[in-house]
Order: C-alpha cells, then structure tokens, then sequence
C-alpha cells in the first residue's frame, strides 16, 4: 500500500506562479548583455528553453563557463526589473490549493531553481510570505534540479517520515526527474508551464494533470 502523502514539493515558474515569458524575458537581457553573436545566442536561448527549471547558476556555467557568476548577477537584476514591468500572478486556483493542502495536517515546500534573493523578491510581489511551510532554492539545499538535493532537503526539514510520503509537483522535466531521484512517492506533471506531456511522463511522471488543483485528485492522502 502506498504512503500518505505527508510533505509535497511545489516548484515555482510555471507550478504555482505565472510565467507569463518573465524567466524567457530575462534570459534573454542576459544573454544580449553578455554580448553573443546572433547564431551563439540563438543557441544559448534553445539551451535555455530545454533546462528550464534546473539551477539558474548551473545554467550560466554551461553557456559561460568562468563569465557565469557575471551572467547569474545580470539575470538577478533582470528578472526583477521583468517581473516588475510585466507583472507576476499566481496561477487560477494555486494559492487556494496550498492553503487546502496545509490545512488537512500536508507540509509544503516552494522549490525552485531561482536563487534565493530572486525567489525572495518574486514572493514579495505575490504576497506569500505566509503561505508555504518553506521556501527552497539550490543555494539552500546543495545542488540544484534535476538532482534531489531541493527533495531530499524539504523531506527532512519538513519531517517526512521517508521520501515515500513525499510528493514532487512541477511543469518541466527537470521537476519530475528529481522528484524520481529522490524516491518522492508520488511525481505529478502540469501542464501550465514549460513541458508536454509526453516530456514529462518521459521524465517520470505518474500522471500529467492540467494544474497543481488537481494534483491529489487520486484520493492518496
């Protein structure tokens, strides 16, 4: 028999809050400041696209090798300045179903592969300094998606009596392959963010879902 569900893993861009192209926006400031080439940023954007949601930093690293903490402090700034100019929301229902999950006796954790003073100031803007149990980004737990490192951090600080009774909640790849890493019991995909469906079951989903509302509609619990 299958553990409760007792701890669950929410990413942030895409999960629970709306994209709304403020991560493309600022990669793209970033990667126009950093001087490319056309063809170069081209490929830089296409790298971009296929990593999101692992770490911002482990990204720079591999497009900028030893220029990447100059490339991570530009997108810092940039994401800010994006978020601002376009706005940034929660998702329809998302706010609602953390508060839901926490009040049946659940624990949540905001994982994310922003840096922790990038996913601060993004909190800000939505108002939810109250509402997740902890708030994670690589900085925090060691290394960033798709290793386990954000899973296995929140499972212990959040009390999961084993990874089985955690569940992992994300919209890329990168989500669904840490949570698999991690021995979460349960990987759930939405499709309101960067990956299909295909992707993600690929990645190790066990099931695709149109938004984190109906994550636990099986009944686990």
């Amino acid at each position: 028999m299958a553990a409760p569900i007792e701890v669950i893993c929410v990413d942030m861009a895409g999960t629970t809050m709306s994209d709304d192209g403020v991560v493309a926006g600022a990669f793209r400031r970033t990667i126009a400041t950093m001087g490319l080439d056309r063809v170069s940023a081209a490929r830089a954007e296409s790298y971009v696209r296929a990593t999101m949601g692992q770490s911002k930093i482990e990204v720079f690293r591999a497009l900028f090798g030893p220029s990447a903490d100059r490339a991570n402090a530009l997108f810092e700034g940039a994401i800010a300045d994006v978020a601002r100019e376009v706005g940034v929301s929660a998702l329809p229902g998302a706010e609602e179903t953390v508060r839901a999950w926490r009040a049946s006796g659940r624990r949540v954790a905001l994982t994310t592969g922003f840096s922790p003073e990038t996913r601060e100031a993004l909190v800000a803007l939505l108002g939810w300094g109250d509402l997740f149990d902890l708030r994670v980004s690589p900085a925090d737990a060691g290394r960033g998606r798709p290793n386990p490192d954000m899973v296995w951090w929140s499972a212990t600080r959040l009390e999961a009596p084993s990874c089985e009774a955690v569940m992992v909640v994300g919209d890329t790849a990168a989500d669904m392959e840490s949570g698999r890493r991690a021995g979460a019991g349960r990987c759930v995909g939405v499709r309101t963010g960067t990956d299909d469906e295909a992707t993600l079951l690929a990645a190790g989903a066990d099931a695709v879902v149109d938004s984190l509302v109906e994550a636990l509609t099986d009944g686990r619990g």
